[in-house]
């Protein structure tokens, strides 16, 4: 009897713990069901399931996916209902906090999106998924100082973090919507060259608008005795989320700057902190006019902006190259940087060393420049760069110059 009783007691057990694991696969079975409905568009079948599931007993994983599902078809009192029920069961559930924001953002309702974001930032004071959020919120509500004191903030405590100083550099011109500039240059060469001291100031004005950022600039040469004017126009029009492109203008009547110059560029920040361009430059001198194909692959790898450059110009007598590899090392945010930059060639966009003819472009030169730059008190920028090169001056036989050129900016 005592036999047939242990007998049966095992067989209870087996029984229970066979039932119980068939539903707990099934149960995971479906919910994998579910999720692959709601990724493919069919959501309202997905609901039907996890409304099957929840019946049996709450499941975050599936709330959660299932308010999410209200949120992409824009029932957001729905999406709300659910999602805040999660946070009733699970007070510190980090995905609620999540999908909550979107819901709230996608509604319009940023404030309830940024209280979301401070709320899971209580929890995890270092999250850089909710950080960046809040600061993205803040910044599509024009919030832009708002926005650029969350990535400071961040940034403070976990300094170079590339995609913070991304935005950082993005959202700073937005909160700092004017931008004066003042650069002057000194170059000095050796007596191979048989020249005075070159001299360049630059004068500009930028200003960021919804659409981008638009720079006005009055260049200054003073070179074989000669003095010459040139008058730029830069603008950054955004392109969507992860692109921007550069458009220029410049045109002089002088002799040392180009007749004119046109310039553009298209942007792209890949994943991974990668970014990518590519464009051209046209060059109008008074004989003829010249075609600059130009690209450049950058990458931030910790506190390092590591960037190639290149600059392609075909011609009948030959294709000339020319490009730079540059390096930065930046502190705590996108303004404050020591770099250091390998160059060959003659660069069209170095306003440090105007082009006055087509011949310049092809000359062999070689150079290394440092530079510093620091942002203080938020609104003065400091630059300072020291360059060192060479220029053959026949074949085989090079011959050195020194540049130096110091800059003040005034954010307002």
């Amino acid at each position: 009897m005592k036999q047939n009783r242990l007998y049966f007691q095992i067989i209870s057990v087996l029984v229970i713990l066979l039932v119980t694991g068939t539903a707990g696969i099934l149960q995971a079975q479906t919910f994998d069901e579910a999720r692959n409905y709601a990724f493919n568009g069919e959501r309202e079948k997905a609901r039907d399931i996890c409304r099957q599931i929840l019946a049996e007993g709450f499941n975050s994983d599936v709330a959660l996916l299932m308010g999410r599902t209200y949120a992409w078809d824009g029932m957001y009192d729905s999406a709300r209902v659910v999602l805040q029920d999660v946070l009733v069961q699970r007070p510190e559930n980090m995905e609620a906090y999540d999908a909550l924001s979107d819901v709230e953002f996608w509604a319009d309702n940023n404030a309830q999106a940024i209280e979301y974001c401070n709320a899971a930032l209580k929890l995890e004071p270092e999250s850089p998924k909710f950080a960046m959020k809040k600061a993205r919120i803040l910044y599509s509500d024009e919030q832009y100082n708002e926005a650029v004191d969350v990535l400071e903030t961040y940034l403070h405590e976990n300094p170079g973090e590339p995609d913070f100083l991304l935005k950082l550099k993005e959202y700073r011109l937005d909160a700092m919507k004017n931008k004066i500039r003042v650069v002057y240059t000194y170059d000095s060469f050796d007596s191979d060259f048989n020249r005075d001291p070159w001299h360049f100031l630059a004068l500009s004005y930028g200003r960021k608008t919804k659409l981008g950022s638009v720079i006005a600039r009055l260049n200054y040469a003073n070179r074989f005795d000669s003095n010459g004017l040139q008058f730029e126009v830069d603008a950054y029009p955004k392109i969507g989320e992860n692109n921007y492109a550069y458009v220029n203008y410049g045109y002089s009547s002088d002799a040392l700057f180009p007749g004119n110059r046109f310039g553009f560029e298209l942007y792209h920040n890949f994943p991974k902190a990668w970014e990518g361009s590519i464009g051209m430059r046209y060059l109008d001198f008074s004989s003829s006019g010249v075609d600059i194909y130009t690209a450049t692959l950058g990458k931030y790898v910790g506190n390092y902006w590591i960037s190639l450059r290149s600059y392609v110009t075909p011609d009948t007598d030959g294709t000339s190259v020319s490009g730079a590899l540059s390096v930065r090392r930046y502190f705590a945010d996108s303004e404050n940087y020591l770099g250091l930059k390998l160059s060959y060639g003659v660069s069209p966009d170095d306003n440090r060393k105007p082009i006055d003819t087509e011949k310049n472009l092809t000359l062999k030169t070689r150079s290394v420049r440092a530079e510093y730059n620091r942002l203080i008190k938020k609104i003065w920028i400091v630059s300072a760069g020291f360059n060192v090169g060479s220029e053959q001056l026949e074949p085989g036989n090079y011959s050195g110059y020194y540049s130096f050129d110091v800059g003040f900016s005034r954010l307002f």
